[in-house]
C-alpha cells in the first residue's frame, strides 16, 4: 500500500504540506531574505567556499628561498606569505629544498672551518663531522 502524503503524523510528508498551508509566505520570505543578504551564494550554490586561490609570483618564490637559507622554519614562513602550511609545501615545494639545501652547505663549510683549527672546538667539531657524515662511533669495533 502506498502512503497518500497527508493524514498521519507518522508521514514527513503530510507535516511539511500542512506547516507551509498554515505559514505560506515562511519559506519564500527566507528565500527573499537570503538572495537580499547573500546574492553570490543565492546565484552560484555550487561555489566551493574557502579562500581565493594563491598564485605565487617570482618575488615571493625568491623570498621563501632566502628564509628558508636563513634558517626560518615553514611555521614561521607562513604569516609572512599568509598561507598555510600546506599551501606552502605545495607552491614552494622547490624553493624549500633549495634553501634547506644551501643552509646545509653554508653549515657544513662553517663547520670544516671550525675543524681546521687548533682549539678543543676544532677536536669536537671534527668528531662531530665523522660522526654525522661518515658515520663513525666510538662505540663500533674497528673494521678488520
Amino acid at each position: 500500500m502506498k502512503p497518500t502524503g497527508g493524514d498521519g503524523p507518522s508521514q514527513n510528508g503530510g507535516r511539511q504540506k500542512a506547516r507551509a498551508q498554515s505559514h505560506p509566505g515562511i519559506f519564500f520570505a527566507s528565500e527573499k531574505i537570503g538572495r537580499e543578504f547573500f546574492p553570490s551564494v543565492m546565484e552560484h550554490p555550487k561555489r566551493k567556499g574557502g579562500r581565493p586561490a594563491h598564485y605565487p609570483s617570482v618575488t615571493d618564490r625568491r623570498l621563501v628561498e632566502v628564509l628558508t637559507a636563513e634558517g626560518l622554519s615553514q611555521r614561521e614562513i607562513c604569516p609572512i606569505l599568509a598561507v598555510s602550511p600546506k599551501t606552502l609545501r605545495l607552491h614552494y615545494r622547490e624553493e624549500l629544498d633549495r634553501g634547506s639545501a644551501r643552509l646545509e652547505a653554508a653549515l657544513a663549510m662553517h663547520l670544516y672551518r671550525l675543524a681546521g683549527g687548533k682549539s678543543v672546538i676544532a677536536l669536537r667539531a671534527a668528531i662531530f663531522i665523522l660522526k654525522a657524515r661518515f658515520g663513525w662511533s666510538p662505540y663500533l669495533p674497528p673494521p678488520r
